[in-house]
């Protein structure tokens, strides 16, 4: 078994960075991950591929909600991109390679893959970034098929499944419930819906002896609610002492 990173097991991770409900600290920015680096947090982030191949950080799969545009991202190229400003700010959408020439393995980096396809472009992308990248990161999803394929290829990282209550399966990835965590999955750690909580295959897992992370935490109480259940957590909205 893979030696747990020490960050991982002790320090509380900025969702998105340290934003500020989006009001003049939108998240995932670079202004989000300069405040997680002052205030020496991990950073969680979310990733995919636009129209040219680029990494982008970026949540959303369109830019409805944080740009006003009905643009879908998969369809974008980045000189159209950087037109756009995250919510009311200034603050553009951030490539990968943009964010790992800010961090510079100042504070570790949790990076999730949004991707439902079986094809694995955005995977490939990102183990070529990671060669020239030299800091603490770990890396997990959604997608089932994903976590196996990084498992495989990136033996150096710590690769986890993200999951949720089991609700709908994307067309193109009938074939994994991957939302629904079962005994036959071996991720590194497991990220898990505090929503969802108290849930008998999270027990599973912790008794096993997998790391459990909680996302996404906005208030003390949960983090005292749940104490002897994680092993760190997914925050934002708060300043958390565990």
């Amino acid at each position: 078994m893979k030696s747990i990173p020490k960050w991982l097991t002790t320090r509380p991770i900025a969702h998105r960075g340290l934003h500020d409900g989006n009001i003049k600290i939108p998240e995932n920015s670079i202004a989000s991950f300069t405040e997680a680096i002052k205030n020496n947090y991990p950073i969680e982030l979310d990733i995919q591929l636009i129209s040219d191949g680029t990494i982008i950080v970026f949540h959303d799969y369109d830019l409805k909600r944080i740009c006003g545009s009905t643009l879908k991202t998969k369809k974008i190229s980045l000189t159209v991109l950087k037109k756009f400003h995250l919510f009311s700010t200034q603050e553009n959408i951030p490539t990968l390679q943009e964010v790992f020439d800010l961090v510079k393995g100042k504070v570790p980096i949790l990076i999730e893959l949004k991707t439902n396809t079986r094809f694995k472009n955005l995977e490939k992308r990102l183990l070529h970034l990671l060669k020239n990248y030299r800091g603490d990161i770990a890396l997990q999803s959604f997608n089932r098929s994903s976590v196996r394929w990084l498992s495989r290829h990136c033996p150096s990282y710590f690769i986890g499944q993200l999951a949720e209550p089991s609700q709908v399966i994307q067309p193109l990835n009938r074939i994994y419930d991957y939302l629904q965590l079962n005994t036959r999955m071996n991720p590194d750690f497991i990220a898990y819906d505090i929503d969802d909580l108290p849930n008998k295959r999270v027990h599973y897992f912790k008794k096993k002896g997998t790391p459990v992370l909680l996302w996404t935490v906005r208030k003390q109480a949960q983090i005292e609610k749940h104490k002897s259940i994680f092993t760190t957590i997914i925050f934002e909205g708060f300043i958390p002492k565990i």
